[in-house]
């Protein structure tokens, strides 16, 4: 996907999608809003992709005047981020690295195939400050600007086995699964039940299960029979889990019993329960064959992102940089 294809570090977007220019925590600077190694970016091209770049991150693009600290942050993390973008699309420009005219049609059908008409994106990239003529332009040097980033991760797709097998002795606490326990319970949720002690009665109720439990009748039929849990219809099998996962006190309960040993009765929020402890894995590293090609993918990861970090830190570093627009909203007198 040419979008995806385009990211620089966390993010790198053609600000076509966003709205128009919400002025409210942006200010309104006609002109340029940033000077790239003499190179004019201009404030239209800038606030389509810091609205991008907004909603790219969650944020709702009407501002409120709490979201301020916020906004700031974001304006200026999109600022970085087009001035990255930029640099490198400069450093596609200085090695040459052509774009054929059909890899920009196809780069351009795809950027506007979620408009509904040919007019519609046409005035969403006329509200970014492009015609159809520089819309391609730049949409070549965008594609320019992949290819060099792909250039550049190229030697990071390889992770040597010495490689791996270090950074799995590097990681050997990451890797480890805790202790996990498999419980089946039965729950009586809270409700009530018209006594003169609901929850007296509840306990009652609850006394006569555990008896039968405890007499050997089958405690997956007595969940299907009596848990309001929706574990009922699985006999109660709550499957593996490890601490931290459950309410403290079901916690707490399922990790002191033995295997095949029935809990007391245990209050939650939830309601009264009785647990049975049916299976126990100690914490255990996880073997490197079984999670080698995992480990191999999220190492090659890593050293991608390392990469063009690096790269666009440097380029940054050599760079001539011209900010142009406030970063921060001036205060009211």
């Amino acid at each position: 996907m040419i979008l995806k294809l385009l990211r620089i570090a966390a993010v790198l977007v053609v600000a076509l999608l966003a709205p128009a220019a919400n002025t409210w925590a942006t200010g309104n600077y006609p002109g340029n809003a940033v000077r790239v190694n003499g190179v004019d970016i201009s404030y239209q091209r800038y606030i389509g992709f810091y609205m991008e770049y907004q909603r790219e991150q969650g944020v709702a693009v009407g501002a409120r005047g709490d979201q301020l600290p916020l906004l700031t942050r974001l304006r200026k993390e999109a600022m970085d981020l087009l001035i990255e973008q930029e640099l490198v699309i400069q450093a596609a420009e200085a090695k040459g690295i052509e774009v054929a005219p059909e890899e920009i049609d196809a780069a351009v059908a795809e950027v506007s195939a979620p408009f509904k008409t040919p007019e519609e994106f046409n005035y969403r990239i006329e509200s970014e400050g492009y015609n159809a003529d520089s819309y391609r332009e730049h949409m070549r040097r965008m594609i320019a600007a992949a290819k060099y980033l792909d250039g550049v991760r190229a030697d990071a797709m390889n992770v040597s086995d010495e490689e791996l097998e270090a950074y799995y002795r590097d990681n050997e606490i990451r890797l480890t699964l805790p202790e996990q326990v498999r419980v089946r319970h039965i729950l009586l949720s809270w409700k009530p039940l018209g006594k003169p002690d609901d929850r007296a009665a509840l306990h009652e109720q609850m006394a006569v299960i555990l008896e039968k439990a405890r007499a050997g009748e089958d405690f997956a039929e007595l969940a299907r029979e009596y848990s309001d849990d929706s574990t009922r219809v699985d006999g109660g099998d709550v499957g593996l889990f490890h601490r931290g996962q459950m309410v403290p006190a079901f916690e707490a309960m399922a990790f002191s019993l033995q295997p095949g040993e029935i809990s007391d009765i245990v209050e939650t929020p939830f309601g009264l329960h009785i647990i049975k402890l049916e299976e126990r894995k100690q914490a255990h590293l996880l073997p490197l064959d079984e999670v080698r090609e995992q480990l191999r993918e999220h190492m090659i990861k890593e050293k991608l992102d390392t990469v063009v970090a690096e790269e666009t830190a440097r380029l940054r570093e050599q760079a001539k940089v011209e900010i142009l627009i406030p970063m921060e909203r001036a205060e009211k007198k």
